[in-house]
C-alpha cells in the first residue's frame, strides 16, 4: 500500500481536484485538456495504489465501481446500486475502508467529502451491542458515582446545608489582608452522642479544602469544606466549594501517593446566576477511607479521567 505522498503528481492532482473541489471527471478533463476516460484512469490507478498490498479479493471492475463511488462520480441510481453491492460484499467494503482511511489520513478528504461505506447486518448488530453495553456501563457508573444525585443517606443533606452555612458565614481569612492563608473553619458542635437516635446524621470530621499553595492571590476566595458524616453506621463525604471556575467536569478523588480512587463527578459549576462558582455534592465514603492521605477536587477536560488533571482544591483526610 502506497502513501498519498508517494503516488505520481498527476494522480495526486486529479484526486485533489475531485475531493477538495468537487470536480467531475469531465470538468477535470476539460481543465487538463485530456479525455474524461484518462482522468478516470488516473484517479482509479491512484486509489488502487492506496489500497492494501495483498490481493483485495474483488473483481477489478467492481473495484473501479467502488472507486467511482468513493469519488462521487456516479449517477444517483448507480450510487444506490453500488451501496447495495457494498452491503453484500465484505472484500469490497474492506478495500473501500482502507482507501478512505488513507485519503483522510493524508488530509485529502474530510469525513464529509467521502460517502458512507455501509456495514453488513452482522457488523451493525455488533456495533449496536457494543453501544448498548457502553450505555449500560455509563448508566451504572452514574448511578453509583455521580455526586449530587440520589442521596445515599437521606438525613445527610443536613450536613451539606451545615457546610454551606460554614462556608459562606464562618470561614475567615479570605477577605482579610493579614497574609493568613489558613482559612480557619469553625468546627460544628456535636449533634449526637453514643445514644444518638437512629436516622440522625453526625459529623465525624471536617476537612478544609484549599487550592494547591493556599488561598491567596487570584485564588483568595477559592475555598471548600468536606464533611465526613455518619448515619446508621454508614459514612458519606459531603463537599461544598465556592468561587470556582465554571466547568462541567469537576471530580472528587482520594489519594495516597500514587494510589488514587475516583469517587465521582459533581454537578456542573455555573459561571452565572445565584449558584455562580458554587460546587456541592455527596458521595458514599469507601470502606478504606482512612488509608488515604488527601481528598482532591479536580477539573477535567473530559468525562472519563483516569487520574486527577488540574487540582482545584485539596485537603488532608487524616487531619
Amino acid at each position: 500500500m502506497a502513501r498519498f505522498d508517494d503516488i505520481p503528481a498527476d494522480q495526486k492532482a486529479v484526486l485533489q481536484l475531485v475531493l477538495r473541489q468537487g470536480r467531475t471527471y469531465e470538468e477535470i478533463g476539460s481543465l487538463l485538456k485530456i479525455s474524461p476516460h484518462a482522468v478516470r484512469d488516473r484517479a482509479l490507478t491512484a486509489l488502487d495504489a492506496l489500497g492494501p498490498d495483498e490481493d483485495p479479493g474483488i473483481d477489478p471492475d467492481r473495484q473501479d465501481e467502488v472507486g467511482d463511488y468513493l469519488l462521487a462520480q456516479q449517477s444517483a441510481s448507480a450510487r444506490a446500486a453500488t451501496r447495495q453491492n457494498l452491503e453484500a460484499d465484505a472484500a469490497a467494503r474492506a478495500w473501500a475502508r482502507t482507501v478512505a482511511g488513507e485519503l483522510r489520513a493524508a488530509g485529502v478528504a474530510s469525513e464529509e467529502a467521502l460517502p458512507e461505506i455501509p456495514a453488513d447486518p452482522a457488523e451493525v448488530d455488533e456495533a449496536f451491542d457494543a453501544l448498548d453495553a457502553r450505555r449500560r456501563a455509563r448508566a451504572g457508573q452514574e448511578r453509583t458515582s455521580r455526586l449530587g444525585g440520589a442521596l445515599v443517606l437521606g438525613a445527610v443533606a443536613i450536613a451539606v446545608v451545615l457546610a454551606v452555612l460554614l462556608l459562606t458565614g464562618t470561614i475567615g481569612g479570605s477577605d482579610d489582608d493579614n497574609g493568613d492563608d489558613s482559612a480557619a473553619v469553625t468546627t460544628p458542635a456535636t449533634t449526637g452522642s453514643s445514644a444518638t437516635p437512629a436516622g440522625t446524621a453526625t459529623t465525624e470530621a471536617q476537612i478544609n479544602l484549599l487550592p494547591p499553595g493556599g488561598a491567596k492571590g487570584a485564588n483568595a476566595k477559592r475555598l471548600g469544606v468536606a464533611n465526613i458524616v455518619v448515619q446508621d453506621g454508614q459514612r458519606a463525604i459531603a463537599v461544598v466549594g465556592q468561587d470556582l471556575p465554571a466547568s462541567d467536569h469537576y471530580v472528587l478523588w482520594l489519594r495516597n501517593g500514587t494510589k488514587v480512587n475516583f469517587l465521582g463527578f459533581f454537578p456542573p459549576v455555573t459561571g452565572t446566576g445565584a449558584s455562580k462558582g458554587k460546587l456541592q455534592g455527596l458521595v458514599q465514603a469507601p470502606s478504606d477511607l482512612s488509608s488515604y492521605k488527601d481528598i482532591l477536587v479536580s477539573r477535567e477536560a473530559g468525562d472519563s479521567p483516569k487520574t486527577p488533571s488540574t487540582i482545584i482544591l485539596q485537603g488532608n483526610v487524616t487531619g
